[in-house]
């Protein structure tokens, strides 16, 4: 019996799908922007504080780099209220869950990206009188915001699939939505595959982006190329095969 794909099923009820990317990309920033502000502080003081000090974020990082983020979410989702006290709606709880996940990957990210900054630049910006203030603004943010893109677009991608796990609490994103119709019609090979290809355009949209930041920042030797050209070298660069250990 020959399999007959019905991916009109899928562009029928594709209104639902589209709730469910609405739902994904606003859990996904919310993750994000939550996410980059703990990262950042977890950083900054492991950076500047005193190893006893710094010791609970330090467990705090290791933990969430450790455990899977499906565990994670499902305790905070329940767990959290129980323990704290505290009636949070389904959103604010799975946005706190992923931000902590998120946030644990990108304050080693903030932490490799400061201290990758060369101490020379620091001292010499010292001896011209700069203020610490305007050292860290002027000198150190500059140099490891740049280095930091590449891994801030990782994690960015991994926060917009991480997403993706919600769906098994219930919350309406794009797999929980996908999910529906193949309950409704029995064809999932065509609503998984649908899915799987807008979670890729999605996450090679960000990906984009961050390359075309990059780009933008890229203030130090950055050749007088416009960003699509520059965007076709990387391209052809990356798909092309080249002989390893001098075959």
């Amino acid at each position: 019996m020959e399999f007959e794909f019905r991916f009109d099923i899928v562009w029928n009820n594709f209104p639902l799908l589209l709730e469910g990317i609405q739902t994904t990309i606003l859990l996904s920033l919310l993750t994000m922007a939550l996410g980059t502000v703990i990262g950042l502080f977890v950083a900054i003081v492991r950076l500047r504080a005193r190893k006893i000090f710094a010791l609970p974020l330090i467990i705090y990082v290791e933990v969430f780099r450790g455990t899977p983020g499906l565990i994670q979410i499902v305790w905070i989702y329940y767990c959290l209220p129980i323990v704290t006290g505290l009636q949070l709606d389904a959103l604010t709880s799975l946005v706190i869950a992923m931000a902590l996940n998120v946030g644990s990957y990108l304050s080693e990210v903030f932490r490799a990206g400061i201290q990758g900054v060369d101490k020379g630049h620091i001292e010499a910006a010292a001896a011209l009188g700069f203020k610490p203030g305007q050292i860290t603004r002027r000198v150190v943010v500059p140099q490891a915001a740049y280095r930091m893109i590449p891994a801030i677009g990782n994690v960015f991608v991994s926060a917009i699939k991480l997403s993706s796990l919600c769906s098994v609490l219930g919350m309406a994103e794009l797999m929980y939505q996908g999910q529906i119709i193949i309950a409704n019609f029995f064809r999932p090979i065509e609503v998984f595959t649908v899915v799987a290809v807008i979670y890729l355009i999605m996450a090679y949209t960000t990906s984009l982006f961050m390359m075309y930041l990059e780009y933008k920042l890229a203030w130090v030797n950055r050749e007088k190329v416009p960003f699509w050209q520059r965007f076709k070298q990387i391209s052809q660069s990356a798909f092309q095969i080249k002989p390893q250990g001098g075959l």
